[in-house]
Protein backbone atom coordinates (compact mmCIF):
# COMPACT_ATOMS: atom_id res chain seq x y z
CA UNK A 1 0.00 0.00 0.00
CA UNK A 2 2.56 2.48 0.90
CA UNK A 3 4.46 2.08 -2.51
CA UNK A 4 0.97 2.29 -4.38
CA UNK A 5 0.54 5.85 -2.01
CA UNK A 6 4.10 6.98 -3.48
CA UNK A 7 3.32 7.00 -6.93
CA UNK A 8 0.90 10.11 -6.58
CA UNK A 9 3.68 12.29 -6.88
CA UNK A 10 7.60 12.16 -7.05
CA UNK A 11 7.78 9.95 -3.43
CA UNK A 12 9.00 6.99 -5.77
CA UNK A 13 12.36 8.18 -6.85
CA UNK A 14 13.68 8.55 -3.45
CA UNK A 15 11.91 5.72 -1.96
CA UNK A 16 13.88 2.63 -0.68
CA UNK A 17 10.52 1.01 -1.20
CA UNK A 18 11.70 0.82 -5.19
CA UNK A 19 14.43 -0.89 -6.79
CA UNK A 20 16.15 0.29 -10.10
CA UNK A 21 14.57 -1.71 -12.45
CA UNK A 22 10.79 -0.66 -11.03
CA UNK A 23 11.76 3.25 -10.74
CA UNK A 24 12.63 2.67 -14.35
CA UNK A 25 9.62 1.03 -15.55
CA UNK A 26 7.74 4.01 -13.32
CA UNK A 27 9.63 6.59 -15.02
CA UNK A 28 8.97 5.34 -18.63
CA UNK A 29 5.37 5.28 -17.56
CA UNK A 30 5.25 8.17 -16.80
CA UNK A 31 7.58 9.59 -19.23
CA UNK A 32 4.62 7.77 -21.81
CA UNK A 33 1.80 8.57 -20.19
CA UNK A 34 2.57 12.91 -20.43
CA UNK A 35 3.90 12.47 -23.91
CA UNK A 36 7.53 13.09 -23.43
CA UNK A 37 9.27 10.08 -23.87
CA UNK A 38 10.62 10.90 -26.88
CA UNK A 39 12.46 14.22 -25.39
CA UNK A 40 13.74 11.68 -22.54
CA UNK A 41 16.91 9.37 -23.29
CA UNK A 42 17.82 8.87 -20.27
CA UNK A 43 14.32 7.29 -19.36
CA UNK A 44 14.79 5.16 -22.56
CA UNK A 45 18.32 4.23 -21.49
CA UNK A 46 17.23 3.21 -18.09
CA UNK A 47 14.73 1.14 -19.83
CA UNK A 48 17.28 -0.77 -21.94
CA UNK A 49 19.55 -1.78 -18.55
CA UNK A 50 16.63 -3.32 -16.64
CA UNK A 51 14.18 -4.71 -20.11
CA UNK A 52 14.56 -6.05 -23.89
CA UNK A 53 12.83 -4.50 -26.34
CA UNK A 54 9.63 -6.26 -26.33
CA UNK A 55 9.08 -5.60 -22.86
CA UNK A 56 9.84 -1.63 -23.26
CA UNK A 57 7.03 -2.60 -26.58
CA UNK A 58 5.09 -4.18 -24.22
CA UNK A 59 5.10 -2.02 -21.08
CA UNK A 60 4.66 1.14 -23.48
CA UNK A 61 1.84 -0.80 -25.42
CA UNK A 62 0.27 -0.90 -21.58
CA UNK A 63 0.36 2.50 -20.69
CA UNK A 64 -1.37 3.73 -24.53
CA UNK A 65 -4.20 1.12 -23.87
CA UNK A 66 -4.60 2.68 -20.19
CA UNK A 67 -5.10 6.12 -21.81
CA UNK A 68 -7.22 4.70 -24.82
CA UNK A 69 -9.50 2.93 -22.19
CA UNK A 70 -9.80 6.77 -20.26
CA UNK A 71 -10.91 8.51 -23.72
CA UNK A 72 -13.27 6.12 -24.86
CA UNK A 73 -15.05 6.25 -21.64
CA UNK A 74 -14.76 10.04 -21.26
CA UNK A 75 -16.00 10.28 -25.29
CA UNK A 76 -18.95 7.44 -24.51
CA UNK A 77 -20.18 9.38 -20.95
CA UNK A 78 -18.96 6.10 -18.97
CA UNK A 79 -18.71 6.89 -15.35
CA UNK A 80 -15.45 4.69 -14.11
CA UNK A 81 -15.26 5.96 -10.96
CA UNK A 82 -17.99 8.26 -8.99
CA UNK A 83 -17.83 11.42 -8.55
CA UNK A 84 -15.81 12.28 -5.88
CA UNK A 85 -14.91 8.74 -4.94
CA UNK A 86 -12.84 6.09 -6.13
CA UNK A 87 -13.17 2.52 -7.52
CA UNK A 88 -14.43 0.50 -4.12
CA UNK A 89 -12.58 -2.73 -4.78
CA UNK A 90 -14.18 -5.69 -2.80
CA UNK A 91 -12.08 -7.80 -0.59
CA UNK A 92 -11.56 -11.50 -1.78
CA UNK A 93 -12.28 -14.25 0.42
CA UNK A 94 -9.07 -16.77 0.37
Amino acid sequence: MEQIELLDGDGWKESPLFNEKERAAIRWSDEVSGLTASENDFAFEEMEKYFNRRQIVELTFICGMWHLSGRLAEALHLVVEPPGGRIAFQEKDI
